[in-house]
């Protein structure tokens, strides 16, 4: 007999999409049966590469197509949780991009319209889907380090690949330095990039949730004008975030980010995102995000385990590399397709998804916090963040 399968509509043509669509194409149980974009012409020509017998100009049109139950949410974070919120109230389940929301308040709307059509939804938190971060995870749990006490995130350069393996999406990506449409105010990189650092340092963590975050604002050093990624419209800012600490309700345990990049004008030796989750009787090292030149007895490695009184372990992940960044570690493709494989199994197993949109509104406020501390100089709680309080 053939196992049911779950039909997907991507609603927004970018690289996010370009990522998506992978995973729904390696998992023997879905099949992308539609595509919509406001660039018709654009969803035409992806539809016709990628063989989708669909095309949508209209997310409502889409939304009412009933041959569709799953809807991929790949559009300007504006769009997201009121994109949701629509899909669930049409019956379909959701997979949506990060940030999941610009607000809390349109978060939990959107999450609430979930619950009561009893529909899944899996936020594209592709940190916490990274197949390195996740055997960091399995180790952790497994008491290999004993009790997690400390989280230290770094944040170098990120390298691009001469040629992209994977289409990178329009060229016009305006969207995303608008303090309205990106949801962070006068902190469009943070408000983007920041959602995956606290999404990660809970999920080293245990889970154990952040309470109370103080971010370092620093100002321009005035350094000639610097771009980051040739597919991203960020240029360097006024106002620069380069350090942010938090606490946890064990307050115990703490936490740190750094970033040094071309974009604030600093330099890091370490290639991407890396991690170092510090123990009680050992630590991690993990490569993330674009990640590289990690090395242990001289050898490149992915993840290094350090285990009081024992040797370190070293591990690899041979994924093929990432689509986009000059990194061994898969961001693009095999993150996404993780979650988006995690999601479909949830929908046909009938099981709770690991990263929903209560964590994705979490994500959210933390992020909301760090920008309310570095304006005002000072720690600010999560909890001073209401359901309305913007960046």
């Amino acid at each position: 007999m053939q196992s049911p399968q779950i039909t997907v509509g991507i609603v927004g043509l970018g690289l996010a999409a370009s990522a998506h669509i992978e995973g729904y194409e390696r998992h023997p149980g879905a099949r992308v049966v539609a595509v919509c974009d406001s660039d018709e012409k654009r969803a035409q020509s992806w539809a016709a590469r990628r063989g989708v017998p669909k095309v949508y100009g209209d997310y409502q049109s889409m939304l009412a197509d009933a041959e569709i139950n799953l809807v991929d949410i790949a559009t300007p974070t504006y769009l997201h949780a009121p994109m949701t919120q629509a899909a669930a109230e049409a019956g379909k389940h959701v997979h949506c991009e990060k940030p999941f929301c610009r607000v809390a308040a349109e978060g939990r709307v959107a999450c609430d319209a979930i619950r009561r059509n009893g529909t899944k939804l899996v936020v594209g938190e592709t940190y916490v889907f990274l197949t390195s971060h996740m055997k960091a995870h399995e180790l952790i749990a497994g008491g290999e380090i004993g009790r997690p006490m400390q989280v230290r995130l770094r944040h170098g350069g990120w390298r691009e690949r001469r040629r992209p393996r994977i289409d990178t999406g329009p060229a016009d990506r305006t969207w995303r330095v608008d303090p309205a449409s990106s949801g962070g105010g006068a902190y469009p990189w943070i408000f983007d990039h920041a959602v995956h650092f606290f999404a990660v340092a809970e999920y080293f963590m245990l889970d154990t949730p952040i309470s109370e975050i103080y971010a370092v604002r620093g100002a321009s050093v005035g350094g000639s004008e610097s771009t980051g990624a040739a597919h991203d419209p960020y240029t360097s800012e006024e106002a620069d975030i380069p350090i942010i600490t938090w606490r946890y309700v064990d307050e115990e345990r703490q936490g740190v980010w750094m970033r040094a990049e071309r974009l604030n004008y600093k330099y890091d030796s370490m290639n991407g995102f890396s991690s170092t989750i510090i123990g009680e009787t050992g630590a991690i090292e993990v490569l993330g995000e674009g990640g590289g030149k990690l090395f242990e007895n001289g050898q490149p490695q992915h993840l290094v385990l350090h285990r009081q009184g024992k040797g370190p372990l070293s591990f690899r992940f041979e994924e093929g590399g990432d689509a986009v960044w000059d990194s061994e570690i898969c961001y693009y493709t095999q993150g996404h397709v993780n979650q988006i494989h995690h999601l479909i199994d949830s929908i046909l197993d009938d099981t709770e998804p690991r990263y929903g949109g209560e964590h994705g509104v979490h994500a959210v406020r933390c992020t909301l916090a760090a920008i309310r501390s570095a304006a005002e100089g000072r720690p600010v709680r999560i909890d001073e963040i209401a359901h309305d309080n913007t960046a």
